[in-house]
């Protein structure tokens, strides 16, 4: 069980819900709390995902429960969530990821990830998709209830080597969560400075890549600042923020400071092993997808 706020470490409150959704939140949380193998989800939780659903209940019920079994069924990645492991520092002391300041007039955080050691040996593939995952569970803390997500990949100096180690039970732990459970609207998805071996890429992860995700990609060989205006971007690519690499380093001391115990507490947030003898389960009828992914 935790012990700290979850999903937004700074608000144990529930947040306020637009009136004509106030009735499917606390109807959602009632039934989160009806579910015998479900952890301590918050009243927040239930905001979080039925937004991410674009605040359609039945959907929000299967995306909290492949939330639960993910946690549960991958202790590679979501367990032992301590920042300062040696795993998760070498993943984030070879590459930059970034939460850019200014949203769009939509309302969409900007989120920017690139390497920034290209020598493939520093990276190793489970420990990388856990560092994303613990950023991006920080980052939406800090957001809250957030309009949308935009992000950017930049491709500049991965190598086939890194290909290489690419290692497929996290990769499709990582693609089913992004799809299927992480409780956020993801509005496009840029890679920049595609690289020439693209084609193998995408032939690994195709086959794990649904519809509404691929509709959101969109591959360029150019910077960032040919997709974003740069009043967006870092001094990197025009733009008036501080380089990529000092954002990095407030964002992942930030990380190290303040969000340490919280997202060890996080490891709690997983469904119960089932009882011996009991055919109880979380959720009926099966899981599908959830519309948490929009194209515009």
């Amino acid at each position: 069980m935790t012990t700290l706020s979850h999903p937004f470490k700074d608000s144990p409150e529930p947040l306020e819900v637009p009136k004509e959704h106030a009735a499917n939140v606390d109807a959602l949380y009632e039934w989160m709390k009806d579910q015998p193998r479900f952890p301590g989800f918050s009243k927040n939780h239930a905001h979080l995902f039925l937004h991410a659903c674009l605040w359609n209940v039945e959907d929000a019920k299967k995306a909290l429960q492949k939330y639960a079994q993910i946690h549960a069924n991958s202790p590679e990645i979501f367990d032992n969530r301590d920042i300062m492991g040696s795993g998760v520092q070498m993943t984030l002391n070879a590459t930059h990821m970034v939460a850019l300041p200014r949203t769009t007039p939509e309302g969409y955080r900007l989120l920017y990830y690139r390497l920034s050691d290209t020598d493939p040996s520093k990276m190793n593939f489970a420990e990388a998709v856990k560092s994303f995952c613990m950023f991006n569970d920080a980052q939406i803390s800090v957001d809250g209830i957030m309009e949308g997500y935009i992000v950017i990949f930049d491709m500049k100096g991965v190598r086939l080597g890194h290909l290489a180690r690419v290692q497929f039970g996290p990769l499709r732990v990582f693609m089913s969560y992004i799809q299927d459970a992480h409780p956020v609207r993801l509005k496009k998805i840029y890679i920049v400075h595609t690289a020439s071996f693209i084609n193998q890429v995408m032939a690994l992860v195709k086959p794990l890549i649904k519809s509404e995700l691929l509709g959101l990609l969109q591959f360029t060989t150019a910077g960032p600042e040919e997709i974003v205006g740069v009043d967006y971007l870092p001094k990197d690519f025009g733009g008036p923020f501080d380089e990529v690499a000092t954002m990095h380093a407030e964002q992942k001391k930030r990380l190290e400071t303040e969000f340490r115990e919280w997202l060890m507490d996080s490891c709690a947030l997983k469904e119960a092993p089932k009882q011996k003898g009991s055919t109880s389960s979380a959720i009926k009828p099966p899981v599908k997808a959830f519309r948490g992914l929009e194209i515009d």
